[in-house]
């Protein structure tokens, strides 16, 4: 029962790399600062997807969920992309390093000497900590996703109930290592582009982000495989489900994005409005707005169709948007978190989303296309040794 994704995909997806290549090569040659935020973004946005669709298939194996088991096997291999994730922040954090670049203001020191606030951060904030923090990161990442997707393999030849019982062990160590570890990476990697400024809510929002950009992933991985003859035993019931946890987490992104904004006002935190301060200058306010109506007033709407979530060509549609969005999303923080820096002011009347970006979105898409479905490809494309797979082949809803 293995996939092989067809050459003429792979082409496709080559063809989308090798746009996001030139991108950003054009992007280092015209406008370089652009360019390295952009690089971030990416990186961040494959982390997020990867991490999170690691996370949605943990969540399975805790709650004990049967419905999921025939698809499984999608989210349990989003973490197989995770090195590019690291590449591309790892170059970014060396930029800073040597001073390539000025995206991390906290790692330049003249910054730092004239900068009291920065001086006592220091502590945490230097490039020496940061890399340490990094690589643990990315290696315990790697570490718990490769325990997870080698006994979710062993369970196709062992198929009992103690293989399942490990799975479990280990994606409770995973969820709770990822609860605390994307936290601070967030803080890291992200937030401390604005190192003047902090909210307790932020992790937070960017995990709902990604986990609104999940579903979309394993909504089109899905389709690409049942297009080329695959995952036969997922039906329009699994489809309609996975509608429902992608309007979910529509709903749950603007849940957090008020309850941040709330919060700030309601506990009179003033030193939290620089996050919008910020956003709603020049163009920037028109794109900020624009992102709430993209990532919620929209797909909200569309998503309320029962018909669309069981129809896998008019969900894949809105499973691309979803995709899209959360990339921008991405963008909205780490390019709006330089708006704040020295020369931030001249930036409010640049629009973030042009070619470069577009670029690097197909680019990001396009590896991680290609890296997971070789990984995929290597083993079993459903868990038919899972004891309840049969039971997750002829799940059917209620309502």
């Amino acid at each position: 029962m293995k996939f092989v994704l067809p050459d003429k995909n792979y082409k496709i997806l080559w063809g989308m790399t090798a746009i996001g290549v030139v991108a950003f090569a054009a992007g280092f040659i015209l406008a370089p600062e652009r360019a390295w935020l952009a690089l971030l973004s990416t990186g961040y946005f494959i982390l997020s997807i990867s991490l999170i669709g690691m996370l949605f298939a943990a969540i399975q194996f805790l709650a004990g969920a049967k419905w999921s088991i025939v698809l499984r096997r999608i989210p349990e291999h989003f973490i197989a992309p995770l090195g590019v994730a690291a590449v591309l922040i790892g170059i970014v954090a060396l930029g800073a390093a040597f001073h390539w670049n000025h995206v991390y203001e906290w790692a330049d020191k003249k910054i730092v000497a004239t900068d009291e606030i920065l001086q006592r951060k220091s502590g945490y904030l230097n490039m020496p900590f940061f890399l340490i923090r990094m690589v643990f990161y990315f290696v315990a990442w790697f570490f718990l996703g490769y325990l997870i997707r080698k006994t979710s393999a062993a369970q196709d030849v062992t198929k009992d109930a103690a293989t399942k019982a490990k799975l479990i062990k280990y994606s409770t160590i995973y969820t709770l290592f990822f609860a605390y570890s994307f936290i601070v990476s967030s803080i890291d990697f992200v937030m401390s582009l604005q190192p003047h400024w902090y909210t307790t809510m932020f992790p937070v929002y960017t995990f709902a982000n990604g986990w609104f950009g999940i579903f979309g992933a394993i909504i089109i991985v899905l389709v690409v495989i049942q297009n080329n003859g695959g995952l036969k035993d997922v039906n329009a019931e699994h489809m309609h489900d996975l509608g429902k946890w992608l309007l979910m987490a529509t709903i749950f992104w603007a849940y957090i994005g008020f309850s941040m904004h709330m919060l700030t006002w309601y506990a009179n935190l003033p030193e939290e409005t620089y996050l919008l301060e910020l956003r709603f200058k020049g163009v920037w306010k028109t794109f900020t707005l624009s992102l709430w109506v993209l990532h919620f007033v929209i797909p909200f709407f569309i998503l309320l169709s029962r018909e669309l979530k069981r129809t896998s060509k008019r969900i894949l549609k809105v499973a691309w948007f979803a995709l899209f969005v959360s990339f921008l999303d991405t963008i909205w923080l780490v390019y709006g978190s330089a708006l704040g820096h020295a020369d931030g002011a001249t930036k409010v009347n640049v629009f973030p989303v042009g070619p470069l970006e577009i670029g690097a979105f197909f680019g990001a898409v396009g590896i991680f296309g290609i890296l997971f479905f070789k990984a995929f490809a290597k083993g079993n494309e459903a868990p038919t040794g899972d004891v309840d797979y049969e039971t997750s082949r002829h799940f059917h809803q209620t309502f």
